[in-house]
């Protein structure tokens, strides 16, 4: 009992954590507008109005999908483009890090092996992405944020990377799990929950992806999400789904 009430209170702080951050980046946004940092002219600002848009949509997605299940788990299934999904979180977070004086970069291939068509929660997907680029923005005080679509043999693959502080082999261990936050992490004075990690491994558990991080210290960090292609040509969730115990419990590093 013990346990299943800390579960939700651990889905409850993951809303409100995601949730906080989209209307953090309409904020940002918004102030960048009033300073005229974009221009004045609706053609030079109608970039960011889409972005604010989205942002918005976005924070209204995931408080609607929590109303259908207060889990870190798909909720509608459905096949989308995981190559216009990117680009619209590259451009949401294109400002977001021109604000923290860094460039962000998105990088794909002419084409693709297989595709690039997902079957999965959309909006979970979203969020796991979203949490990735936003500790990616948060952890960089100079340089670049990559976010990459690329094809390892049949597999497809996301690369999340910056040049931020890293994170020590002593503390790759620890971070998916729930409210952990790097010693670090007080050297750039950031705030947080300690829980965009453990959205992030929730997610990819759930729709039977890899997700792996490499880090240096002061060199940065690239996160990898892989999309394992499988026989019935399908990335992403196929007919089965993973039993409660599995999606949250299971996925956390032992």
């Amino acid at each position: 009992m013990q346990q299943e009430v800390l579960s939700k209170q651990l889905d409850l702080s993951a809303l409100l954590h995601d949730v906080s951050n989209s209307f953090k980046g309409v904020s940002l946004i918004v102030n960048q507008l009033i300073d005229g940092v974009y221009g004045y002219s609706l053609e030079e600002i109608r970039p960011f109005l889409v972005a604010l848009r989205d942002t918005n949509d976005r924070g209204m997605s995931l408080v609607e999908a929590n109303r259908v299940c207060q889990e870190v788990r798909p909720v509608t299934v459905a096949q989308f483009d995981m190559l216009s999904s990117l680009q619209t979180t590259y451009s949401l977070f294109k400002p977001i890090a021109e604000y923290h004086s860094l460039k962000m970069h998105y990088e794909t291939q002419l084409s693709y092996k297989h595709g690039t068509q997902v079957q999965g929660d959309s909006i979970s997907i979203d969020r796991m992405l979203c949490n990735l680029v936003t500790n990616a923005i948060k952890y960089t005080r100079h340089g670049d944020i990559f976010l990459r679509l690329l094809n390892q043999e049949d597999d497809l693959v996301i690369e999340i990377e910056d040049t931020g502080i890293g994170i020590t082999k002593e503390q790759l261990s620890n971070i998916f799990i729930p409210l952990w936050r790097a010693p670090n992490s007080n050297l750039l004075h950031q705030s947080g929950m300690g829980l965009g990690l453990y959205i992030a491994l929730c997610v990819a558990h759930a729709h039977g992806l890899r997700i792996s991080v490499d880090s240096v210290v002061r060199q940065g960090t690239k996160f990898t999400i892989i999309f394992p292609y499988k026989d019935n040509g399908v990335y992403g969730i196929d007919d089965r789904m993973l039993p409660k115990s599995q999606r949250l419990q299971d996925a956390l590093p032992i």
